[in-house]
């Protein structure tokens, strides 16, 4: 099958997908932006990669931004042992916010996946070892990675049994055929491990459940957090007496939600101050915000945090900067992650991290920490203004009963430790 769907790929769902992305970006502004990135990709990654005559690079593929932070803590184990290591990204938002956590600066994109741009680019690059993180499979990518005996491996592989290309038997024949490109699978959990060895019975001895590096990535960033980082963004006297709220990633939807409740409960909590970090605060979204608080609900009193020295007992705090959403869940007495009604959950396991109670709507499902923290009794979901309520005003009310969930949610990440030293012994036990 591998030499048919080279056939069909090339000849047919590599044009096609060109044009469709072409058209969506007239539409699409990230799309847009992943165009005018690649422009000069090849250029761009011969200079980088100029300055270093190591024959150990390691490719670590990561589709956005989320997969490439749990990529950090395999690529920090791999380069204390003399690895290079290049990420390449698929869209924007992992390119562009990369920066922020490297020091070494070879990032590039992944070339759109035709015969020529994949010969061209693993010409350049020459990898000893590819990671891909999760998913973003791409077929000529891979294929010419085989030919070249380019080891190949999924870190965090997850398998969802509901996914309809499973189902559909050309999809699945082609997905089939996609996947065996791949050398070795590290999965996250008894579930994955049983799926992955259902559907390729031939790869059984190249199958390891090892857990999940997320939880390594968000541990080893909020050991970096000090209470100096703190007096940073907030002053102290601001947080004196305060029980903290600290929403995060909030959408459109989860504001609806959020701020009506707040509006009744401070009523019964004086002392308590929220934090409300919107996703993507761009000036346009913080208007709205601050108009609604102000013209809607009479027991809130906005602020923002750029203007925190201006600070006169306001109940909400405004974040109009990025970066800061960790720290600030350091001092949360409660919290909340967005996107569950929109796009997907953002972050859960940060608030966690910290031992703090996380509330969150999982309208849109696209992880599954959420039913982890469900099961451990330290994550609340909510699907209306009366459910969350109900659950904040028990949180904010009972100390015994947050103390609990604070002990269950410190459980997590005892558990969940170790997996990166696992994968990197893997692959450097084959190299």
């Amino acid at each position: 099958m591998l030499k048919f769907w080279f056939v069909i790929y090339n000849l047919i769902l590599v044009p096609v997908l060109w044009i469709v992305f072409k058209f969506l970006s007239i539409f699409n502004y990230k799309i847009r932006e992943g165009f005018k990135g690649r422009v000069t990709l090849f250029e761009d990654l011969r200079s980088k990669l100029a300055l270093s005559n190591n024959p150990q690079t390691i490719l670590i593929h990561s589709s956005s931004l989320g997969e490439f932070q749990q990529a950090i803590p395999l690529a920090e184990v791999f380069k204390e042992k003399s690895y290079d290591i290049v990420f390449s990204f698929f869209s924007p938002s992992g390119y562009n916010n990369s920066g922020k956590y490297l020091e070494n600066k070879n990032i590039t994109y992944l070339p759109f996946d035709s015969y020529v741009n994949a010969k061209r680019f693993l010409n350049i690059l020459n990898p000893k070892v590819i990671i891909l993180m999760r998913y973003d499979l791409w077929f000529n990518f891979l294929y010419l990675a085989k030919k070249r005996n380019i080891f190949v491996v999924i870190a965090n592989a997850r398998y969802d049994e509901k996914n309809w290309g499973w189902r559909l038997p050309i999809i699945r024949s082609f997905k089939h055929t996609l996947y065996n490109l791949v050398d070795m699978f590290f999965v996250i959990d008894d579930n994955d491990e049983k799926y992955y060895k259902k559907e390729f019975k031939k790869k059984i001895d190249v199958i390891f459940k090892v857990g999940d590096s997320k939880y390594e990535r968000v541990f080893q960033a909020s050991k970096k957090i000090s209470p100096k980082d703190i007096e940073k963004i907030i002053p102290s006297k601001v947080l004196e007496n305060k029980k903290v709220f600290v929403v995060g990633s909030s959408w459109k939807e989860d504001e609806e939600l959020i701020l009506p409740v707040l509006n009744k409960i401070v009523k019964y909590e004086p002392n308590l101050l929220t934090f409300l970090v919107p996703h993507e605060p761009k000036e346009t979204k913080l208007a709205i915000i601050e108009r609604n608080i102000i013209t809607k609900y009479e027991n809130l009193k906005v602020i923002r945090l750029s203007k925190i020295q201006n600070y006169q007992g306001e109940n909400i705090i405004l974040v109009d900067t990025v970066g800061n959403l960790l720290k600030l869940y350091s001092i949360a007495y409660v919290s909340y992650v967005g996107g569950g009604f929109k796009s997907g959950l953002h972050n859960i396991l940060e608030p966690v991290v910290f031992g703090v109670p996380v509330i969150y709507s999982s309208l849109v499902r696209n992880s599954d920490e959420n039913e982890y923290l469900e099961k451990i009794g330290c994550g609340f979901v909510v699907k209306d203004q009366y459910e969350f309520y109900k659950i904040i005003r028990h949180l904010l009310s009972d100390k015994s009963y947050r103390d609990v969930i604070k002990t269950n949610c410190g459980k997590i990440f005892q558990e969940k430790l170790g997996t990166t030293e696992k994968i990197v012994q893997k692959i450097i036990k084959h190299l």
